[in-house]
């Protein structure tokens, strides 16, 4: 492991290098090395974050919105936990269908609440956080369902949210940024109405391990590659 975190600090900035050395110091494993169960109840980036500030003598608040709401919403297979964000101010406000990373194994609403507040706040959205059942229990294409199935619903029911319909875009990070990018094409596939807009970051675009960031970043941390093979092996 300290040699992953030396091959990082070359690349990584001043701050990032701050949160990776804390999520060390929380006891981060490296998951390829982990159950599934010790995966899902580890340290995050999240929490290195938040001890970060703690340090610092700053607030590790929620970063405040309009309004939040914990909802659940009928699936494939069963129902799906969602959490809905509305920015102050009056609509109908853009729409924003926001997927989680995790490599479609771990994380939850509640890890990157973070990234659907501030996209809440910085487009002026209502974002729509979709949870989706994960990986191993639930193999592919499982998580994809679940993810259009949210879509679906935030497209029938934009006018009860305040939203406009014609302003429905997905986003997502990691495994959420490939969860929207196939939302897009089901979405295409099935003569349901495109996202105006994706945003997708980082997002998981191929299988494969030969690309040329693989081969820079295979022992990364938080994520090398045998992080992100133990993953695709789950899934």
């Amino acid at each position: 492991m300290a040699g992953a975190q030396e091959t990082t600090s070359k690349r990584a900035n001043p701050q990032m290098q701050a949160v990776l050395e804390q999520l060390l110091a929380l006891g981060a494993k490296p998951v390829h090395t982990l159950l599934v169960s010790q995966a899902r109840t580890g340290p995050t980036p999240a929490d290195a974050v938040k001890a970060l500030l703690k340090k610092q003598g700053k607030s590790a608040a929620p970063e405040p919105v309009g309004k939040v709401e914990n909802r659940t919403i009928e699936g494939p297979g069963g129902e799906i936990p969602i959490r809905i964000y509305t920015p102050k101010g009056n609509g109908p406000f853009p729409l924003v269908v926001y997927y989680h990373g995790g490599g479609w194994v771990i994380a939850n609403l509640d890890t990157y609440d973070a990234s659907a507040r501030t996209l809440t706040n910085a487009g002026n959205a209502i974002v729509v956080s979709s949870h989706y059942r994960q990986a191993p229990e639930h193999k592919f294409p499982a998580a994809h369902q679940d993810a259009f199935a949210a879509y679906r619903w935030a497209l029938q029911n934009a006018r009860s949210l305040n939203a406009d319909r014609a302003r429905v875009a997905v986003a997502g990070e990691s495994a959420g940024g490939n969860l929207a990018a196939a939302v897009s094409m089901m979405a295409r596939d099935s003569s349901v109405k495109l996202p105006v807009h994706q945003l997708l970051v980082y997002p998981i675009a191929r299988y494969g391990w030969d690309t040329e960031s693989y081969q820079e970043n295979a022992k990364a941390v938080p994520l090398g590659r045998a992080d992100m093979r133990w993953f695709f092996d789950h899934y």
